[in-house]
């Protein structure tokens, strides 16, 4: 048996170490739980996208083509915070919207910060989530007693009519000037009839943007889309500009030869209901 033979110094010693070893374990605690705080109550700005809900852009586009001056706002109508992304859910309405496009939801962007990489996404066209969306509308149609021959004749209906593919913009921060875009490409087949878009591009690095909403650090983006529905087909060039916590600020587009045929400038970010 070990013999603890210790004076009042030692005792002392001993009981001056424990404290500060308590002292340290506690602001350490402090310190995590400050942080564990600190990310998930406080509102997320690091991301290339507004995921505030109830927040609205409101934006001024110059169709210099149509020699017209169109008000748009794009309002965070949901943000779903998962384990490993935030899905934001952005609606847009104004001039350039029409109610049928409201009612179809082909208003909608959706934004996806993945918290791993960094990265937010910004989705134009989805199949996947038009196909989910198609299906739960076509088996909305049927009392519930009938669900298995709705679902095989849903399957019959998607060989004429669903969607391929995806059109998105990784907005990297640390892009490199001139690195490319992924390319992506998305197809909806309506029976015999497709219709094609595409889009690639460049990052073309960081920029400050003076708005009336205030200045912006962006990351500056090129892109080229492509469009064809039987003998129809277009091209769009956009350079577009995306801030940390709002999204887009300003995009430009242009003809083939490079000419500005319309700009997309933000005017003010309010909350819904304030004017």
């Amino acid at each position: 048996m070990m013999n603890l033979n210790l004076g009042s110094c030692d005792l002392l010693l001993m009981f001056i170490i424990l404290v500060i070893v308590s002292v340290f374990k506690l602001k350490t605690l402090t310190i995590s739980l400050f942080f564990l705080f600190l990310f998930n109550f406080i509102p997320i700005s690091a991301q290339y996208c507004c995921t505030e809900i109830g927040k609205v852009l409101h934006y001024t586009t110059i169709d210099k083509k149509q020699e017209k001056t169109l008000k748009d706002s794009a309002l965070v109508r949901d943000v779903i915070h998962e384990n490993e992304r935030i899905v934001v859910d952005l609606r847009w309405y104004g001039n350039s919207y029409s109610p049928t496009q409201i009612i179809d939801g082909t208003n909608r962007e959706t934004f996806i910060y993945r918290k791993k990489t960094g990265i937010t996404e910004f989705i134009a066209l989805d199949a996947e989530v038009e196909n989910t969306e198609a299906k739960l509308d076509y088996l909305s149609k049927y009392p519930q007693k009938d669900r298995s021959r709705a679902e095989k004749e849903y399957d019959e209906y998607s060989k004429y009519m669903h969607a391929e593919g995806r059109i998105s913009i990784p907005i990297k921060e640390n892009a490199g000037m001139d690195e490319e875009l992924p390319p992506c490409k998305y197809t909806q087949k309506i029976g015999p009839m497709r219709m094609k878009a595409s889009l690639e591009g460049k990052y073309k690095g960081k920029e400050r943007v003076h708005t009336p909403a205030g200045d912006f650090d962006c990351i500056k983006i090129y892109t080229e889309s492509k469009a064809k529905f039987m003998l129809f087909s277009e091209k769009e060039y956009s350079m577009s500009w995306y801030a940390k916590g709002v999204g887009i600020v300003k995009e430009e587009r242009y003809n083939k030869r490079g000419k500005l045929q319309e700009s997309m400038t933000l005017e003010a970010i309010r909350k819904q209901g304030n004017n």
